[in-house]
């Protein structure tokens, strides 16, 4: 989308910082919600012959089923559903790219010309009280966050992010990208510290030993972010769809195959993302698998040399 849509969407929502609560397999919730503000009602034996029915198998649905006494699911059902194991995140909104009609270097990996809105899922306030007595990060200086993305580092952390594609004019959303930089470094430098202990050799003098201690490391590895690992990846899918169908008020979104983004965001070879982001999350989450482009993406100049080149595969959603 063009800088003038993501301002005209950024005035329109107002959003400065709203929570997000989320536990394990929530989502399996958010979908079955949607399915029953588009019906009215979900028949449980329909589900079950449906592409859904995988969802039925999750404890948040388990005990949704087990408490109601029927065979039909509604917007009710779901009111008073809670897990206290969970986590109390916040998102924010920002903006990611820049426009250039042609365009000539893939530094922003957007699939068009233009900016993608990002969405932010910051760690909850737990997390950072922690975090800043074991680790004590200086003002603007966080060791496991990559500034270059599209990150928060003050008063928020954001502990991962999804880049997304707006339509206007179609009224659909493309999921560009979803990733996160935090957990991953905080696993590879605690890893490559573990290595050198074992090896004998000094490490007193690598750069994040002047700001915490291995001691450290490995308890808020081990006590404070192994849980995330389980939860960050369907987070950031859940809360992207939430906030398409409730803040955007669009039902289908797209979602990039591993293929078609390689093709048509220029990954270099040596940034390659985790397969399993574009494959077996999407899939988690029902989407489809499709040889349809997005609307817009068809229509765009600049993109249709590139889509007669190589016959690409999508995924999609209806909310």
């Amino acid at each position: 989308m063009t800088p003038e849509e993501y301002s005209f969407i950024k005035e329109c929502l107002g959003i400065r910082r709203n929570t997000f609560y989320y536990y394990k397999d929530k989502y399996a919730l958010e979908i079955i919600r949607m399915l029953c503000e588009r019906n009215s009602e979900v028949k449980i034996g329909a589900l079950k012959k449906s592409r859904f029915s995988f969802l039925l198998q999750k404890d948040p649905i388990k005990k949704v089923i087990s408490k109601i006494g029927r065979d039909t699911l509604t917007l009710e059902d779901f009111d008073e559903v809670m897990d206290l194991n969970g986590k109390c995140f916040s998102f924010t909104i920002s903006e990611w790219g820049e426009y250039k009609r042609h365009r000539n270097d893939s530094y922003f990996q957007t699939s068009r010309p233009g900016v993608n809105l990002v969405l932010q899922l910051n760690f909850d306030e737990l997390h950072n009280r922690f975090y800043n007595q074991l680790i004590n990060p200086e003002e603007g200086d966080h060791p496991f966050a990559s500034t270059f993305h599209p990150v928060l580092v003050k008063r928020e952390y954001t502990m991962s992010w999804a880049r997304l594609d707006i339509s206007l004019d179609t009224g659909e959303v493309l999921v560009e990208e979803i990733q996160n930089d935090w957990l991953r470094e905080t696993r590879r430098m605690l890893e490559l510290i573990e290595q050198w202990e074992e090896s004998g050799r000094d490490y007193s003098d690598y750069w994040l030993m002047e700001r915490t201690t291995l001691k450290k490391l490995r308890d808020y590895y081990t006590l404070f972010l192994k849980p995330y690992f389980k939860l960050w990846d369907e987070a950031m899918l859940c809360l992207v769809l939430q906030f398409c169908k409730e803040e955007l008020g669009v039902e289908r979104v797209w979602y990039h195959t591993f293929e078609s983004g390689k093709h048509l965001k220029g990954y270099w070879e040596y940034s390659l993302p985790p397969r399993s982001l574009y494959t077996r999350l999407p899939k988690r989450f029902g989407f489809i698998e499709t040889e349809e482009a997005p609307g817009f993406i068809r229509k765009e100049p600049y993109l249709k040399k590139k889509l007669r080149r190589k016959s690409l595969k999508w995924f999609t959603l209806l909310l």
